[in-house]
């Protein structure tokens, strides 16, 4: 046993210094850092991200101190996503025709003058609830446009090779401030009050808006040469390329599935953020500062999740961390809907956040990776779309939290995720099948009537497939056999 010592430490030694060295797992996990425009993003979406979660939390418990009804806190929930649906998928469309800086720097001007319009009735002492109805449609549209935006500009910025780690460090950004922001609007609202914790959240929106402003162009895209006097090429209607959207989505079943669960998970299980406010209150029985700590659990757990995603790299391990985490995430809020210790919640919200963040990572890292640059605003809106279908489940929880109480709610809706998560997986083949499968690139049809990911030249391909290895595991090409893992 002893002989084997000094082996086992010269390979962990050598590990450390393979992993430090330029190319290895430590430098290329920071590596796209070392882009000026990334980097400047990159905190822009710090600011976003802290002023995003500081308002769900002061807003939820704004609107039940006004109300004191679970139904009407999960109204203002419905409200912040209603928008989505449409949003998401036109402005993702939109983002490949128009100047992406341009479209989120706009938006947050209008996040700062909502946002400002609230705080200033609320210190007036005339704020009401429809306000902050109105404040949460439009922050859910106003997401809608810059979510989809920011994703796409980090594949630009750092090119396809680097997405996961771009993706990774965004995720760094965004748990920190899902950490800090319910300490924040806890501790707000504490010492001052609904209209104190407003007039910070203008500030910070405003914060957040200035610093968009300082965010490089990507590089130009290269113009195609038009030959004099010729008429210049038609540019296709938006309607075409939303429908393209749909057609490149439908057509590669990683892509598929890993939209679907995104529906299932964000009607099903990320809906209790909309209930903590309830759940605090009736249940655990605390105030606003525990609140924000029960909040802040969740990005303590996605924060020690987001170190361990870059190990990653193939595309089978991203597809099986995606289910795994969905998996994790519905287990331990079904624990957590039962709990009725604040300590407990507390731990069982960490270990929710290690499972949803996994999701998250991998639910862009896998999407980005595996589209041609020409469709990731697109297919990012179709993400979108997904992460629009929150009113369900935000009317549905309401619905349940007023007629059998919060807890069997959440408990019901995680459960549910929980066997739709698996039985999704299964049929799209996430769970390793499809996982080696050949992403559509740019120049291959996404039409199913012309083959799935095939080059519009080459023969239809058998719908059926081969049995075992889904639709995309293999596609003869000129140079042979490929495989992308």
């Amino acid at each position: 046993m002893t002989s084997r010592r000094p082996a086992l430490a010269v390979r962990i030694a050598s590990a450390y210094t393979l992993a430090r060295r330029p190319g290895g797992t430590i430098h290329e996990s920071f590596a796209p850092l070392g882009s000026p425009g990334f980097r400047t993003l990159w905190i822009s979406t710090f600011a976003w991200n802290l002023a995003r979660w500081m308002e769900m939390t002061i807003t939820s418990w704004t609107a039940l101190q006004l109300t004191g009804s679970p139904w009407l806190v999960g109204m203002v929930a419905v409200a912040r996503t209603a928008a989505l649906p449409v949003s998401g998928p036109i402005m993702g469309a939109l983002s490949d025709r128009v100047d992406r800086l341009r479209m989120i720097r706009y938006s947050g001007w209008v996040n700062v003058i909502v946002m400002g319009s609230v705080a200033a009735a609320l210190v007036a002492g005339h704020g009401a609830y429809w306000q902050l109805l109105l404040g949460s449609l439009w922050l859910g549209a106003s997401w809608g446009i810059d979510w989809p935006v920011r994703r796409s500009l980090l594949a630009e910025y750092v090119g396809p090779e680097r997405v996961l780690p771009a993706i990774v460090l965004d995720n760094v950004a965004f748990n920190v401030a899902r950490v800090a922001g319910p300490l924040m609007a806890g501790a707000a609202l504490n010492a001052w009050g609904a209209p104190g914790a407003f007039v910070l959240l203008a500030i910070s929106f405003l914060v957040a808006s200035l610093s968009v402003w300082t965010v490089e162009a990507p590089p130009a895209k290269p113009v195609p040469v038009r030959i004099p006097g010729s008429a210049p090429p038609r540019r296709p209607s938006l309607w075409r390329d939303l429908r393209d959207g749909f057609d490149y989505v439908r057509a590669d079943p990683v892509i598929c599935g890993v939209i679907i669960i995104s529906v299932v998970m964000h009607i099903l299980l990320f809906q209790y953020q909309g209930m903590l406010s309830v759940f605090a209150d009736d249940v655990l029985r605390v105030g606003p500062v525990e609140l924000g700590e029960l909040g802040a659990a969740t990005g303590v757990g996605a924060a020690v999740s987001v170190f361990l995603q870059p190990m990653f790299r193939s595309t089978r391990a991203q597809g099986l961390a995606f289910i795994v985490g969905s998996i994790v995430g519905g287990v331990a809020l079904v624990l957590f809907s039962v709990s009725t210790g604040y300590p407990a919640a507390l731990v069982l919200l960490f270990v929710v956040g290690l499972g949803t963040s996994s999701f998250g990572t991998m639910q862009s890292s896998l999407i980005l990776s595996r589209s041609s640059p020409a469709m990731r605003g697109r297919a990012m809106g179709m993400v979108t779309l997904a992460i629009g279908s929150a009113p369900i489940g935000s009317l549905q929880l309401g619905f349940l939290a007023d007629t059998v109480g919060v807890s069997m709610a959440i408990g019901i809706s995680s459960a549910l995720s929980l066997v739709l998560v698996v039985v999704v997986g299964m049929y799209f083949g996430m769970f390793g099948r499809n996982l080696v499968g050949v992403p559509i690139r740019e120049g291959e049809s996404v039409n199913p009537e012309r083959g799935v990911g095939l080059p519009p030249t080459a023969p239809r391909r058998n719908d059926a497939g081969d049995a075992g290895e889904g639709l995309l595991s293999r596609v003869p090409s000129k140079t042979g056999d490929r495989s992308v893992s």
